[in-house]
């Protein structure tokens, strides 16, 4: 076999002739990401305004390779079910334990579906609604209960699929629903990499970044090759790049409806305390910058607190959506890793982590009734806190890890499941259940142009330098 036949054809990568060096080559890997497109991505309902086009949602489905939904609603009525062994499939006999969390509705919606009036949405959206107030099908809208947001702990072992699915779910509800993805941007982790070509990553204004690319590590004994990291240009990489100046302003103007976004946390922390005094019910939350801290440290009248977490400026973020009242937009929250968030037996020590936690759970039901959804992604759910896990509603459970049976605690209800079922299913498998119901639910792989390995970093050399004076 030739070395160019070890490249498939769908990889835009055309300076080697080896997979192998394709994979250890940064410059190789930079070549794949930049080659990467959504075609007419420019050209969506969202980008022109214009009605009658398709959605950035639709768009994605189609590069992704997955059924459209309708479609799908349609396949799940003749699949059988595997438990019931008949059709239709118990995502269809159980319509709450996944599509209620999926399927969002506003109260517009409601007339839209009591007179069947469905113009001026898109293809998708119109054909879910065509199909939920279709007498011959199993679900009807009186089955879903969800109006605003919903949200999934998802749950698994690393390497069992968490960041396919959430990509298979994330592409869902930008497609049934037309609303914001908005990803927690760290800069260690970048799994929404396959997703680049519809990525709005949205920066703060007025601080420094270095994107750097690097091979994926090699463990072995037999590596001959060490490349160190590349500067690359992120704009080469992603569908946009977009600043904004505080929250007003990232939540106002830079999101964008049923586009998905990676936004990276504003080190400064400009309007968060703000946010959080306007807000009913919740303590004003305290900010310290290590601008603060170094101004503090040169002047002997002010005191030096200790630095605040750039991860903490998301409690204020969340808490702006209950306040916000210049814009209304229906937002699905993507935290990755989320444990290292809504940390267990967090402190007050941890730049008041315990507080600003506590500020959170008490929003949280408005949260749902405003349109923000959350999605919270970790290895072990009760790493999370429970005054965050007691609110959700669905789990999501995936292959190789025991699923939550009887009493369990690992959200606000009771598991339906009796028993176990998870652990020894195969890869791309996973339940999706909420109280009294749950269904078994599979994902195909994404396309391997998609999967890029390697690791990007998106950092701060100013924070960094300022950090260590």
């Amino acid at each position: 076999m030739s070395n160019s036949a070890n490249i498939p054809n769908d990889i835009p990568v055309t300076s080697t002739d080896s997979m192998l060096e394709v994979v250890q080559d940064p410059e190789c890997l930079y070549e794949w990401l930049a080659n990467l497109e959504a075609s007419n991505i420019d050209e969506t309902r969202e980008v022109k305004n214009d009605k009658r086009r398709h959605s950035i949602g639709e768009n994605l489905v189609r590069h992704l390779e997955m059924t459209p939904f309708p479609d799908l609603l349609d396949r799940l009525e003749r699949t059988p079910g595997p438990v019931e062994g008949t059709p239709p499939h118990s995502a269809l006999r159980h319509p709450r334990a996944m599509l209620d969390a999926i399927i969002h509705t506003s109260d517009m919606d409601g007339f839209r579906l009591d007179f069947e009036d469905f113009s001026g949405l898109c293809d998708a959206r119109r054909g879910v609604f065509e199909y939920l107030t279709d007498p011959d099908t199993s679900v009807d809208d009186s089955d879903l209960e969800t109006t605003g947001g919903s949200d999934a702990l998802i749950h698994g072992p690393m390497g069992r699929g968490k960041t396919t699915s959430v990509t298979t779910f994330i592409a869902r509800w930008m497609e049934v629903n037309g609303e914001a993805i908005v990803w927690r941007g760290t800069p260690q982790r970048t799994e929404w990499l396959p997703m680049a070509p519809w990525a709005v990553v949205c920066l703060p204004e007025g601080i420094e970044y270095t994107v750097r690319l690097a091979p994926p590590e090699d463990g072995s004994a037999f590596a001959e090759t060490d490349f160190d990291p590349i500067e690359v240009d992120l704009e080469d990489i992603v569908w946009r790049v977009e600043r904004y100046s505080d929250l007003d302003d990232l939540n106002n103007n830079v999101l964008v409806s049923g586009a998905f976004h990676v936004v990276y946390p504003d080190p400064r922390f400009r309007g968060c305390e703000r946010i959080t005094q306007e807000a009913s019910e919740c303590p004003p939350l305290e900010y310290t910058s290590v601008w603060d801290v170094n101004r503090a440290r040169r002047d002997p009248e002010l005191e030096a607190d200790e630095v605040t977490p750039a991860s903490h400026w998301w409690f204020s973020w969340l808490v702006h959506h209950n306040v916000n009242e210049e814009r209304s937009m229906r937002t699905t929250w993507v935290c990755d890793e989320a444990s290292n968030l809504f940390k267990h037996h967090a402190s007050n020590d941890e730049s008041g982590l315990s507080t600003k936690i506590d500020a959170v759970s008490q929003q949280y039901v408005d949260f749902r009734r405003n349109g923000l959804s959350f999605v919270l992604l970790a290895q072990k759910p009760r790493e999370i806190s429970w005054m965050i896990r007691k609110k959700m509603r669905w789990g999501v459970t995936l292959s190789g890890t025991d699923n939550p049976t009887g009493s369990d605690e690992i959200i606000g209800v009771r598991p339906p499941m009796s028993t176990e079922m998870t652990s020894s299913w195969k890869l791309g498998r996973g339940l999706f259940w909420t109280s009294g119901q749950y269904t078994e639910f599979g994902w195909d792989d994404l396309p391997r142009r998609y999967k890029v390995p390697g690791k990007l970093r998106i950092i701060s050399p100013e924070v960094r330098r300022e950090s260590a004076r």
